[in-house]
């Protein structure tokens, strides 16, 4: 008899709303100078960058009308690259929660987004099979390569010589 009184007594206190969503990854971002600190999550077609020993949200980041599918911090930790799932991006600066840089080259969902060492350039893979290379600064698609049949999953620089890595699911 007593449990059952307990449980009558419970009232939902405040709702937490969505914290993630399930399409894209997790990545850790520099903010105020601290590394380790916060981590930005995809939460539908916005990014939330959350203060993990606060466990609170600090910052939004306001997408438009597709869903977030990939993220990827800059090397310097001042910008966030978004990858959206009509196969646009846009490039957040951290520091003022805007967007001043978007690109639209992929027809399908972004899968991969990875900076080289300097920040200067960006490499997306998508499901469309292309890998498109841009140029960060100047704003602009430097190479379209194809040759995938498939999802490309992983496109990488390598830091000691001038190479791309791509990985796909063919």
């Amino acid at each position: 008899m007593g449990l059952t009184k307990q449980y009558l007594r419970y009232v939902a206190s405040a709702v937490f709303g969505v914290i993630a969503s399930a399409k894209a990854n997790v990545v850790f971002v520099t903010l105020r100078g601290e590394k380790g600190r916060y981590v930005a999550a995809s939460a539908c077609e916005h990014v939330f960058i959350w203060d993990l020993r606060k466990s609170e949200k600090v910052l939004i980041l306001p997408g438009l009308k597709q869903e977030v599918t990939y993220l990827c911090p800059s090397p310097n930790g001042l910008f966030l690259a978004v990858g959206y799932e009509d196969g646009s991006i846009r490039i957040f600066n951290l520091l003022s929660a805007e967007s001043n840089i978007t690109f639209n080259g992929h027809k399908a969902a972004i899968t991969t987004l990875s900076f080289d060492h300097l920040g200067g350039r960006l490499v997306s893979g998508s499901k469309d099979t292309d890998i498109i290379v841009w140029d960060v600064i100047n704003e602009s698609g430097l190479y379209r390569l194809k040759g995938h049949k498939d999802a490309v999953t992983r496109a990488l620089f390598l830091r000691e010589k001038t190479l791309l890595v791509t990985s796909g699911q063919d």
